[in-house]
């Protein structure tokens, strides 16, 4: 069963043509509002649905959600997948699954400075397994595309260091 349903490449065509057009508006703000709702625990909301993240215990909270950091490093799973699924779609590959793992790497003595320690993620380990019946070259391209498309991979590139791996039908792939 492919992922890349006629919808999709229907609703891509239609972004591609829109977005292509001289002075079509284009930039747009992405917004999202938080607040404290326990001792480490935050909501964000929007009309339809809201975010929860919380901290461990050991760190103050109550472990009923996952940490800040967590969600940072799955919304950039997260935007890597739509940005994938858009360029396949656009291009005619079929594929079956589609998984990111995303690992962010950082000092915690950093959120004290602890010895000077920066917090910022240091690195980050982008990791890919595609199931498809496509050629594993085809499928090494889209993720390029992906990497430079995606405005989260895209912005956090210009931060730290990106290394990446993609398994296509479960055998490692250069990208």
């Amino acid at each position: 069963m492919t992922l890349v349903s006629s919808e999709l490449k229907e609703a891509v065509q239609k972004l591609f043509e829109n977005w292509s057009t001289p002075g079509a508006k284009t930039v747009g703000a992405s917004v999202a509002e938080t607040r404290m709702i326990g001792p480490q625990s935050s909501e964000a909301r929007w009309p339809n649905f809201k975010v929860i993240s919380d901290e461990p215990k050991s760190a103050g909270g109550m472990d009923s959600a996952p940490p800040p950091s967590t969600i940072f490093v799955a919304s950039i799973g997260f935007g890597e997948n739509v940005i994938f699924a858009r360029q396949a779609a656009f291009k005619g590959v079929e594929f079956d699954s589609y998984e990111t793992k995303v690992e962010g790497t950082w000092d915690r003595k950093g959120i004290f400075e602890i010895e000077d320690a920066n917090p910022s993620i240091t690195r980050l380990l982008i990791e890919t397994r595609v199931t498809t019946g496509a050629p594993p070259a085809s499928i090494a391209e889209l993720l390029r595309l992906t990497h430079r498309r995606s405005p989260l991979t895209a912005t956090v590139a210009k931060a730290t260091k990106i290394e990446r791996r993609l398994y296509v039908n479960g055998v490692e792939v250069p990208v």
